[in-house]
């Protein structure tokens, strides 16, 4: 195989894991960029209250295999993500976490772009491509978040959301070993996804992963706070975690904004668009 072939093949490939990084935040911390601009985590949200939708056996036959993974990815986070973290948010003023979560937040244009088109969504599309262009220019490369200051908010679209729109299953909770909350379709979307990541496709191998580290540690110094609380909170973090994700995951495929409540009043997460669960 040759270098060129290995890296095209490689690299989407590593991104969709990478792109996960945040994910695993709230996956076992919580888990966004994701990820992070979502300033809310949703598992934060569901340990706080609201009344959830009712849930039975069968919303989870993977249970088993969830629940050890899950207390792997927490242990991870308790160990290793959270206090490098904590040092992180000692030595690094908040501006500049903001700033590069707005960075990386940026970077997510192109599949945000794709998949506002894929479902239909021309307004969303065009508010997308403005923002990208504000927030690279007038943002200096997306480090400031111009775009919200003039009425181009930032918002969730990608490409698990795109076949739930278009009527595919989501399949049971699923939660991946270091990558968090997710399911069979979600899964797909990630690895399609990834083939738009502006930096699997401008940025060699070590500079990919050395940027979703970054990315990964300024998320989670983000939502230090909120973690520690919705574990605090939470009599079973796992199914605090799993509600919200399927709940946030529901919404955004019915075309809610995060800030928006559906008229039955049920409980969805308010996670802005940081998506640190996926």
């Amino acid at each position: 195989m040759t270098p060129r072939l290995r890296y095209r093949i490689t690299v989407p490939w590593l991104a969709a894991l990478a792109w996960l990084a945040p994910a695993m935040v709230a996956g076992f911390a919580l888990p966004a960029p994701a990820a992070a601009q979502d300033t809310i985590p949703e598992a934060a949200d569901a340990a706080g209250g609201g009344s959830a939708a009712p849930e039975t056996a069968d919303d989870d036959p993977w249970e088993g295999f969830n629940r050890p993974i899950f207390a792997f990815n927490e242990g991870l986070d308790r160990w290793l993500i959270k206090p490098v973290a904590r040092g992180w948010d000692t030595v690094m003023p908040r501006p500049v976490q903001v700033s590069i979560d707005n960075f990386f937040d940026n970077l997510r244009f192109p599949a945000r772009f794709v998949n506002d088109l894929l479902q239909g969504e021309l307004d969303p599309a065009a508010v997308t491509l403005c923002r990208f262009v504000v927030n690279t220019t007038a943002g200096l490369g997306g480090f400031i978040d111009w775009g919200s200051g003039m009425g181009l908010p930032r918002h969730s679209a990608d490409f698990g959301q795109t076949l739930g729109r278009w009527g595919v299953p989501p399949g049971p909770y699923l939660v991946w070993p270091v990558f968090g909350s997710s399911n069979p379709r979600d899964t797909v979307g990630i690895a399609a996804d990834s083939y738009l990541d502006i930096s699997a496709l401008f940025g060699d191998l070590a500079t990919l992963a050395t940027a979703r580290v970054v990315q990964t540690v300024n998320t989670r110094s983000l939502l230090l706070d909120e973690v520690d609380a919705a574990r605090d909170a939470s009599l079973d973090f796992y199914v605090a975690v799993r509600t919200a994700y399927n709940e946030r995951r529901q919404r955004l495929i019915r075309g809610m904004s995060d800030s928006e409540r559906g008229d039955d009043e049920l409980y969805f997460p308010d996670y802005s668009d940081q998506e640190v669960l996926p």
